[in-house]
């Protein structure tokens, strides 16, 4: 059923793609589907610049005392980069991710972006 359906949806096979490089693709989308995880807890966030004045003509220059707090507890359903690196999510490395489990399962890349979208705060962090 998996060589079924990553057929029908990526095409390898009618794109010319050779065994190796297939099973190579499916490898690749079955540990990056085998990476996402859960996680829930607190955050530690610093909101020290989140009330800059970006007009400002020296706005990166500005310097301020670093105030890191833990936010409240939240859940985060996230593919990781790296399961032995990195077990965690990581906003810039989802979006990419997304790509590729979007095209496998809307519904699950929906319920993934859900999550994260969930985490924004009112200064888009």
């Amino acid at each position: 059923d998996f060589d079924t359906k990553f057929e029908n949806i990526f095409g390898l096979a009618s794109k010319g793609f050779d065994d190796d490089h297939i099973y190579f693709a499916q490898a690749m989308l079955s540990n990056l589907i085998g990476g996402i995880g859960y996680f829930y807890g607190s955050s530690i966030v610093d909101r020290s610049y989140t009330d800059v004045d970006e007009n400002g003509e020296f706005f990166w220059d500005k310097s301020r005392q670093a105030d890191p707090q833990l936010t409240p507890p939240s859940a985060l359903f996230s593919a990781t980069p790296s399961r032995p690196f990195f077990p965690r999510g990581f906003y810039w490395d989802e979006g990419f991710h997304q790509l590729l489990i979007g095209n496998w399962d809307n519904d699950l890349s929906l319920d993934i972006i859900k999550h994260w979208v969930s985490l924004i705060d009112n200064d888009g962090w």
